[in-house]
């Protein structure tokens, strides 16, 4: 965390001034701890971080507060929805020129498109299945949450099938 002075944070490599003292931007990496404690500069430690996407912070007991499962649960969904339709778009063209009479959709692209569908169901289910673990208790929700947080920063959720034009080298 940073250096404090009174109620100021001194940011590092910034030039500040304290009493009519202009101080240049590199004082705070140049000085001793001397130096800064004769100014009344104290190094303030960080508190106890928590990922921002999936807890509100820490009780006052040091544990973690869980954000609203049903909530978080929705948005998950919601992104792997996006994040399907975002793989299938740069082939929908192929299915509106099937659908125009022209062209059919190559057998590999419809296998893939079918296969992304199925992967986005089940990571859709396994974000489901998430309110399954821990307490049932409605309050009770930091299972839950931990649960889909290790499974959405997991290895499975983020793989998914490439398309066709980019098949890994050597498969």
């Amino acid at each position: 965390m940073p250096y404090v002075l009174g109620d100021r944070t001194l940011p590092p490599d910034s030039a500040w001034e304290h009493e009519g003292i202009q101080y240049p931007a590199n004082w705070l990496r140049q000085s001793t701890a001397d130096d800064r404690g004769a100014l009344g500069i104290v190094w303030v430690e960080d508190g106890p971080s928590w990922d921002r996407r999936f807890y509100n912070g820490y009780d006052a007991d040091g544990n973690l507060i869980p954000k609203d499962f049903a909530t978080l649960k929705a948005t998950w969904i919601k992104k792997t929805k996006q994040s399907c339709n975002g793989r299938l778009q740069a082939s929908d063209w192929m299915v509106v020129r099937a659908a125009d009479g022209g062209d059919p959709v190559p057998a590999e692209w419809t296998t893939w498109r079918q296969l992304m569908r199925t992967e986005c169901q089940t990571k859709i289910t396994a974000i489901e299945d998430t309110g399954n673990v821990g307490s049932m208790d409605p309050y009770a929700d930091l299972g839950r949450v931990q649960a889909l947080r290790n499974y959405v920063l997991g290895t499975d959720y983020g793989a998914w099938t490439p398309d066709p034009n980019n098949e890994p080298d050597g498969e």
